[in-house]
């Protein structure tokens, strides 16, 4: 192996640790305000960037994988669903599969949210259409890091090989 991969090895290995950091920081931040009441517009809006922050996190970290370890990201109008529908896939002599079809299909719910986040205003956020998502949040954040926990060491050991 080159030097150069190496180096590109150890630095997606600290990216995502990076990330994992701040989702994590996320998930703290959500549960310091679990008292705050979802009528308020002002309390939606905020646990809606956090939904919104999370797939973004979790995104960076796939697209980071994609670049280095898949050939590139995927191309199109639906790359997002795309990118998200590659990492539950082994990639035969590059890969195992980054995240699991369960974690993968959790994870969906999140991005339908984001795009949904992005194109309307905050006026316009439903608790309800919230609601699991933010419940279901630090489980989904615990699944996805243990995963990712996993891939890291599959990470590490190309690094050692």
């Amino acid at each position: 192996m080159t030097d150069k991969f190496l180096q590109k090895i150890y630095r997606v290995i600290s990216e995502i640790k990076e990330e994992l950091e701040k989702i994590d920081a996320l998930v703290l931040e959500l549960d310091n305000h679990h008292s705050a009441r979802p009528e308020n517009n002002f309390y939606l809006r905020a646990v809606a960037s956090i939904l919104h922050d999370f797939y973004c996190g979790a995104e960076r970290i796939f697209i980071r994988i994609a670049e280095e370890l898949n050939g590139g990201i995927p191309e199109g109008e639906n790359w997002h669903i795309q990118l998200l529908k590659d990492m539950g896939l082994e990639i035969e002599k590059v890969r195992p599969s980054v995240i699991s079809h369960d974690v993968s299909k959790r994870l969906r719910e999140y991005l339908e949210f984001r795009h949904r986040f992005r194109n309307i205003y905050g006026f316009e956020l439903e608790w309800e259409k919230m609601k699991g998502l933010r419940e279901r949040l630090p489980v989904v954040v615990e699944e996805f890091k243990k995963e990712m926990k996993q891939f890291l060491k599959f990470m590490q050991g190309i690094s050692k090989a």
